[in-house]
Parts: structure tokens; sequence; C-alpha cells
């Protein structure tokens, strides 16, 4: 029988023979030999401009993702992002206004406990956090920092801002407080990933040994102007003159993602992070790249875990070699090669 395509809302995937309610009401997996999950794609709370830091401390009794799990009917065969602009779309401007404005709201529930909170009722052992910062309008990697570090569960990836005088010192000391890789927004950067400011960034990035995450892609939740700047021909340029740099392409280049496939095949350094892509692009990825390249993610908290881990549960129902790369082998082995837990203890690599 064919997997269902559409639901109400993220607790109806529990009709999947993935997941289950646990007493609380909320959905868990119910998968007893799912390998030990690694997630690449995380944020939490951020600031910009006129709002205060965010408490990352701080517990809350719901979190209020984006794509809103309780109320947002899903249509698995869809990109996330496009599932999210068809039905949520001006709520999510609103999220992301309140971000310049004011620490409470939305963005005050996305925190460190409620993230682990979630991360256990999903088989989650590690993400990877990526923060995101404006120029001149926030220092959400220094924070974040600050609150990750000593967290065998959390590694933090830093942003930097190129258009800063002290760029290389506010570099420097992201790593030295523990960063561990490097992610790139054009959106919030407002460059391309190929500018001239940008291939100066990576290349005094790659004396660090350490990853980059690339914001790859549009979906049209966003603002017409910007989205010029994350076409993907723009990111072939680094992936080349960098072969030293292992690049990673954050959703998998979205609703293009054939041009990312192409990319990661063609380039050794680059992988893919497949958050929010539906079943049927994960198969086809998996038949043209194979399943060593492919690494698992989830946006949280725009989407909640168990959405996008019910995409690829459904991918690789019958790939039981590709769902245990992805969800985890890949992961923990670049967490190994490149050292991205730095002193902390480490899961058991698949």
């Amino acid at each position: 029988m064919p997997t269902p395509q559409n639901f109400k809302n993220c607790n109806e995937l529990t009709q999947l023979p993935y997941f289950e309610m646990n007493p609380a009401g909320k959905p868990v997996l119910a998968v007893d030999d799912a390998p030990p999950i690694v997630d690449f794609h995380t944020h939490l709370g951020s600031y910009y401009f006129l709002s205060r830091p965010i408490d990352l401390f701080q517990h809350t009794e719901t979190v209020d993702h984006c794509f809103r799990h309780d109320e947002l009917p899903i249509d698995l065969s869809l990109y996330s992002g496009v599932n999210l602009r068809n039905t949520r779309r001006n709520g999510t401007f609103s999220d992301h206004a309140h971000t310049i404005l004011t620490n409470k709201g939305s963005n005050a529930t996305y925190t460190i406990p409620n993230l682990i909170e979630e991360m256990d009722r999903m088989g989650v052992e590690k993400s990877i956090v990526l923060a995101i910062d404006m120029p001149g309008g926030s220092q959400n990697s220094l924070h974040q920092a600050k609150y990750l570090q000593g967290n065998p569960r959390l590694i933090p990836f830093c942003a930097v801002n190129v258009q800063s005088r002290r760029w290389e010192e506010d570099m420097d000391r992201c790593v030295a407080m523990g960063a561990r890789g490097l992610k790139v927004h054009p959106y919030a950067q407002f460059l391309p990933p190929n500018h001239s400011r940008m291939m100066k960034l990576y290349k005094r990035w790659s004396k660090t040994g350490l990853p980059v995450l690339f914001h790859t892609a549009n979906n049209g939740l966003e603002p017409s102007f910007l989205r010029k700047l994350s076409d993907m021909e723009l990111y072939e340029e680094p992936l080349k003159k960098f072969p030293e740099i292992p690049f990673i392409m954050g959703h998998a280049g979205m609703l293009f993602y054939e041009l990312a496939v192409k990319y990661a095949k063609a380039h050794g350094n680059t992988y893919l992070e497949i958050g929010g892509q539906p079943p049927q692009n994960i198969r086809h990825m998996i038949e043209i790249l194979g399943n060593d390249k492919i690494l698992f993610g989830t946006d949280w908290p725009f989407y909640p875990l168990i959405l996008p881990l019910a995409k690829v549960l459904v991918a690789t129902e019958t790939d039981r070699e590709s769902r245990d790369l992805i969800l985890s082998g890949n992961a923990f082995r670049l967490i190994e090669q490149y050292n991205l837990c730095g002193n902390m203890p480490m899961g058991q690599a698949v």
C-alpha cells in the first residue's frame, strides 16, 4: 500500500509506522533499530538590531515552530519551504520581524532545553547549531557559542560579517570559543557566495581545517530582491577554488536539488544536507549520487524534527543502508574526520 502523502498536521504523522504518541501527547520516534541520529541543520533563537539577547537556557512548555506543528496541513511530496509558503507565509514574516524588535514571542522558545527535549523524543544524539548574523545588527555567533560551550550534544557553527573591519578577529574569537564550522547565508550577509569578500573569507577560513555550510537557493518564502543572492550557479566557484574545504550545501539546493547533486558528484569536497527535501527527491539523490555524501538536517525551529525525519524514513523504507548512513553514519564520519566535537564525548559511529 502506498505511503499517504497528506496529513492534517505534524501530530498526524504518528499514523506512519515510525512514530507514536507519548503519554504527554507528543510524538516520539518508534523505530527500535534506528541509529543515533545527527541533525546537521538547526538554529537557536536569534536577536537583531533593537532586540535584546535571548536567554537560551530557558525552558518553555511549547515551541512555536514557524511551521506550526499542530495547525498546518502537510504534503510530504512538497519541499518543506513550499509547504510553509503555501500555508503560513505571512506568519513566517511576522516571526522574523519580531526578532528585530523584541526577544519575546516565538523566538524566545527556540532555546537549548527545548531543542534537547525534541531531540530526545526523535532519537537525535547530536545537532549542528548554525548561527545567523546580519551586518552590524547582531552578535548571535558569540552569544550562542558562549551558551554552547561544553555541551556534548550541540556543535556550534558561526557566521562572520565580512563587511566589518574586524572580521578576521571576530572569526578567530568564534573559533576560540568553540565554533567548529562556518555558516554562510547570502540573505543575512547581503552578499552572494562567490563575492570577492566571501572568497577572502573562505581563504582565511581554510586555515582552520573546518567545514563550511551554505544556505542554498530559494523557495519563494524570501523577498524577491534577496533570491538572486543565492542562485545555485553562484556556489560552484568556491567549491572549485577551495578543494581543501569541506562544503555542505544546506537544503540541498531546495527546488534546484538536481544542480546541487551535480555539484556534489563533481566535487569531492561537497556534501548535501537534505533538510526539507521530499522522499522522491531523496531517492533520486541516492540513485545519482550514492548514499555516502548525504546528511540529514531539519532546519529546526523552522520545522518540527518529525517532519523532515518522516521524509527520510519514507524515502529509505526499503534501503536500510542508506537510512543509516544519511541519518547517522555520514555525519559521524565528518564529525570524527574534522574533530567537530573537539574534546567533547562522541557517539558511536555507524
